[in-house]
């Protein structure tokens, strides 16, 4: 799994056990054990709740790919989440923007609205993508 999380700096790599550890986490109970930190990166990151289907036996490969295949439908809210995210810095581009034509010190916080902005951008663009792609039979 692509999957890495980032916290204080250091990177955390998706453990190889994950696979058993996903389908305990889709119920509520289970998330809401963990902590504040974890629970928002599963609220951002949409393959989060996905198995990895590029390692291992081909078995388990298959099971892992037929598992992501029925799960697909957990996409669409990450797609609307992040197209929100993306719709609501896009807003605020413009008022930054006016406020950094009146003060140099706005400029800084306007482009990173924008950079915020083309990230969300790209990230709903790439969920879209693994939808389509999981929905497509070989």
């Amino acid at each position: 799994m692509l999957s890495a999380f980032f916290i204080s700096g250091t990177m955390f790599a998706v453990a190889p056990d994950v696979n058993l550890e996903v389908e305990s986490l889709l119920s509520d109970e289970a998330r809401s054990r963990l902590p504040l930190v974890r629970q928002v990166l599963i609220y951002l990151d949409p393959f989060a709740l996905f198995k990895d289907a590029s390692s291992g036996p081909a078995r388990a490969r298959e099971l892992a790919m037929a598992y992501n295949r029925a799960m697909r439908w957990m996409l669409v809210a990450y797609i609307r989440r992040w197209i929100v995210i993306a719709a609501s810095l896009a807003l605020l581009i413009s008022p930054a923007e006016a406020a950094a034509a009146q003060q140099a010190v706005f400029a800084i916080p306007t482009a990173a609205l924008a950079v915020g902005c083309c990230i969300a951008a790209t990230v709903a663009a790439v969920t879209v993508a693994v939808y389509l792609l999981l929905g497509r039979r070989v």
